[in-house]
């Protein structure tokens, strides 16, 4: 079952806060610092990850692109990755105009 940090054994390497912001993160800055415009243009995770495991890591992610000041966009609005119609099974979901919103992820997107 997927976590967030992230190690499945004592061979791997953990995944954090960290880790993303070195990996995922630090290279676009130095990009950015150079002029270029940069936007990540894929924030999510498939709707079979735990609810809580997806918003844990999301939070981490989007409060570093925030930092440093760098664009987002979801990988889709509505279905697997997105807050309308994700089909994931552990969220309690609101009635939005005939589609499940997951009125937590969105709240979450609306911090940053």
């Amino acid at each position: 079952m997927p976590t967030w940090p992230s190690a499945h054994s004592p061979e791997t390497v953990e995944w954090n806060r960290a880790m993303l912001e070195r990996w995922c993160i630090q290279p676009y800055r130095e990009l950015a610092d150079r002029g270029a415009t940069v936007l990540c243009r894929r924030v999510g995770l498939l709707e079979r990850t735990p609810h809580a495991v997806t918003l844990s890591w999301m939070r981490d992610f989007l409060s570093l692109l925030e930092r440093r000041q760098l664009g987002l966009a979801l990988w889709c609005f509505r279905g697997s990755f997105g807050i309308l119609d994700s089909n994931r099974s552990d969220v309690a979901y609101e009635n939005w105009r005939g589609h499940k919103l997951d009125r937590r992820m969105l709240e979450l997107l609306r911090e940053f």
